[in-house]
């Protein structure tokens, strides 16, 4: 019998799981996708917002140890990419149970400079027409003020996670890494993406999709194809991660 192995999905700012609502329908059964709420955001709407990259690592990896799973990989879009990679250092650091593979996408390596100014504590105004340029926020739902005022809050939130995150530096990973990227991502290019290449002692492949920041949201099942070869390959190479995890109850 084949071993599940859960990928476990981390949204963009100001997104909840339901961003990967649809995906299962592109992954065989062997691959289950567990999509995640972000403290204060999604099904968890009630909970505290969190605006630290670094505490909402701190409760996911916590949260993800607690699984009873053998098999696991990561996979997060811009601001999840930041949390997929610090969730990643946590549980391999703290709990010694390391994904097969970490995918990260749409944002530059966490060494890379930033190219845009922070916009967290920018003017309503401002952080809206922000909003509008990245296309993340649909313009139905920024015309509705009632609906804008529930989010703001939410998205402010996310921005300023992502724009005070700094890494810690002397961290190395050895786990695969793949970057994947929108070919006409204004924000994000194929150098930053080939830049992960520098946070793992294993191999980094790197693809370009059709399509600008927000690509997967029209290419879902270019990228869950790719995303499924690049975890198969991981899994290939990876020794028995079910004996392994066995062996450690």
């Amino acid at each position: 019998m084949t071993a599940t192995t859960l990928l476990y999905c981390m949204p963009y700012a100001g997104g909840s799981g339901r961003v990967f609502s649809t995906w299962q329908r592109f992954f065989p059964p062997d691959i289950k996708i567990v999509s995640v709420d972000y403290p204060g955001r999604g099904t968890r709407m009630r909970e505290p917002l969190l605006d630290s990259i670094a505490r909402i690592a701190d409760e996911l990896a916590e949260t993800m140890a607690s699984h009873d799973h053998a098999r696991y990989a990561l996979f997060g879009h811009s601001m999840g990419s930041l949390v997929a990679f610090e969730v990643c250092h946590r549980l391999v650091r703290r709990h010694g149970s390391p994904p097969a593979l970490l995918a990260v996408s749409g944002h530059r390596a966490p060494g890379a400079p930033r190219q845009t100014p922070a916009m967290h504590d920018a003017p309503d105004a401002e952080f809206i027409a922000h909003l509008r340029e990245l296309g993340a926020t649909p313009p139905e739902v920024i015309a509705e003020n009632d609906l804008m005022a529930m989010l703001l809050p939410i998205l402010r939130a996310d921005f300023r996670a992502c724009e005070s995150y700094a890494p810690m530096t002397g961290r190395m990973l050895s786990v695969p890494i793949a970057a994947y990227g929108g070919l006409h991502d204004a924000e994000v290019g194929a150098a930053e993406l080939r830049a992960w290449r520098r946070e793992t002692t294993g191999p980094c492949v790197n693809r370009m999709f059709p399509g600008d920041h927000f690509y997967l949201r029209d290419h879902a099942a270019t990228l869950a194809a790719a995303l499924q070869h690049d975890l198969r390959a991981a899994l290939a190479a990876t020794p028995d991660l079910a004996t392994s995890h066995a062996a450690g109850h």
